[in-house]
C-alpha cells in the first residue's frame, strides 16, 4: 500500500472513531439534557406556585383536559397536578377567553381549597400599551387576583366599569373583564372536577 493510501485509510479511520466518539458522548449527555430542558420548563411552568409547595415533576403526568367548556381552550390542553409528600398541593389549568384583539391564553394556579395561587398570560395580541398590561412583566394588575376564590364576595370579582370593587385596566375594559371572567371559569371548573383533578374530594 502506498504512503497517500496509508496516509487516507489513517484519516478515515480517526475520522470514524471521531463520529463514534461523538456519538457516545451525545447518548451518555442525553439524559442529563433532558432532565436540564425539563427542569427549565418546569421553572418557566410553575413559577405561579409559592417555593417548597411541590417536590414531584408535574409535566411528567399531565392530566388530559378536552376543548371547549369552562376552561373555553380551542384543543385538548393538559392541566398538572403538582403534589407535595405525595398529597396534592395545587392544580394547574390552562384557560381561554377572547379579548378586544383576538384569544387570550392564561395558565391559572389553584389551591386545593379553591382559592388562585396566580395566573400569568401565555398568549395574547391585545392593544400595546393598554390591553397587553395584563401581561406580568408590564403590569401588576394580574397579581390584584391572587387568593380569590369563588366565595368571595361579588363586588370583590367585579370591575368598576360594572360597579363592582376591582380596578379594570384604564382603557381596557373588554380584555380586563374577559381576564376576570376567565379566572372565574377556571375556579368553577376546577369546583366542578375536583375529585378528577385531586384524586380526592378532601381540600
Amino acid at each position: 500500500m502506498s504512503p497517500r493510501w496509508q496516509q487516507t485509510a489513517t484519516l478515515a479511520v480517526l475520522a470514524l472513531l471521531g463520529a463514534g466518539l461523538l456519538a457516545l458522548l451525545q447518548h451518555l449527555a442525553a439524559p442529563t439534557i433532558e432532565q436540564q430542558r425539563q427542569a427549565a420548563a418546569e421553572r418557566t411552568l410553575f413559577d405561579l406556585l409559592p417555593a417548597g409547595s411541590y417536590d414531584n415533576h408535574p409535566l411528567a403526568q399531565p392530566i388530559a383536559l378536552e376543548a371547549g367548556g369552562l376552561l373555553g381552550n380551542p384543543g385538548a390542553e393538559p392541566g398538572y397536578l403538582a403534589t407535595l409528600n405525595g398529597q396534592p398541593s395545587a392544580v394547574l389549568l390552562p384557560v381561554s377567553a377572547q379579548g378586544y384583539e383576538g384569544a387570550i391564553h392564561l395558565l391559572v394556579a389553584i389551591s386545593t381549597n379553591g382559592r388562585l395561587l396566580g395566573s400569568k398570560v401565555l398568549q395574547q395580541r391585545e392593544t400595546p400599551g393598554l390591553g397587553d398590561l395584563i401581561e406580568r412583566q408590564r403590569s401588576p394588575w394580574l397579581q390584584g387576583f391572587t387568593n380569590k376564590s369563588l366565595g368571595d364576595d361579588s363586588a370583590s370579582w367585579s370591575l368598576r366599569a360594572d360597579g363592582g370593587q376591582f380596578d379594570q385596566i384604564a382603557g381596557a375594559t373588554v380584555t380586563s373583564r374577559a381576564v376576570k371572567d376567565a379566572l372565574q371559569r377556571a375556579l368553577r371548573f376546577f369546583d366542578a372536577q375536583r375529585v378528577r383533578l385531586l384524586g380526592t374530594d378532601q381540600p
